[in-house]
């Protein structure tokens, strides 16, 4: 099924985050900064790393809102992440991007974010990238804003919504096995050469 594709600027705004390093001071207020390292997860729910930043600084224009979808564009490509209601008025780092939709009625943030994880658009980016024969690295906002976004329903958004979730508890749970079958094989071993 062959859905409306729409430059992703058409669809909100894309701004790139806070230049942190500017505005730290020692004295000023801790605020949360999201960063790349963040973005684990299909929904920002961890509180990141305090940062202290300067009182008389204009950068409230930046504070993140509930909804917003916060992408690594330095680092770990593309990997992104809703803010929910945790993490409504920290700031994005300047290693990510912050897309606000225009019409929550025609576009679901955490359909964004699970399409910015995608390895499909991973790889239309990669080709994009590739083309511009720049360092995979990085991606300018300004190619960001470019990128052809699929446009299902609404309904649609959510569905995929939901598997990417889904798909993100079944990760984590399998992990978590992992984990104890790794620490009871550990314990196994050493028992085995306390003997």
């Amino acid at each position: 099924m062959k859905h409306q594709l729409v430059l992703f600027e058409e669809l909100g705004t894309i701004t790139q985050g806070l230049s942190v390093s500017r505005y730290k001071d020692d004295q000023g207020n801790p605020e949360i900064v999201v960063n790349v390292k963040d973005l684990g997860s299909l929904c920002l729910t961890e509180i990141p790393d305090l940062v202290r930043l300067s009182e008389s600084a204009n950068i409230e224009r930046y504070r993140l809102c509930e909804g917003d979808v916060v992408i690594g564009i330095r680092g770990t490509l593309l990997n992104s992440s809703v803010v929910t209601q945790a993490l409504e008025g920290s700031f994005p780092g300047q290693n990510v991007a912050v897309f606000r939709a225009d019409d929550l009625t025609k576009i679901s943030p955490t359909y964004i974010a699970a399409l910015m994880r995608s390895e499909w658009l991973k790889e239309s980016a990669f080709a994009l990238q590739k083309r511009s024969s720049t360092n995979l690295r990085s991606i300018r906002v300004s190619d960001l804003r470019k990128f052809l976004i699929p446009l299902p329903t609404l309904i649609y958004q959510k569905q995929i919504a939901q598997l990417f979730s889904l798909f993100e508890s079944y990760k984590a749970s399998t992990v978590n096995a992992l984990d104890a079958r790794r620490e009871l094989v550990e314990m196994s071993l050493f028992k085995f050469l306390e003997q």
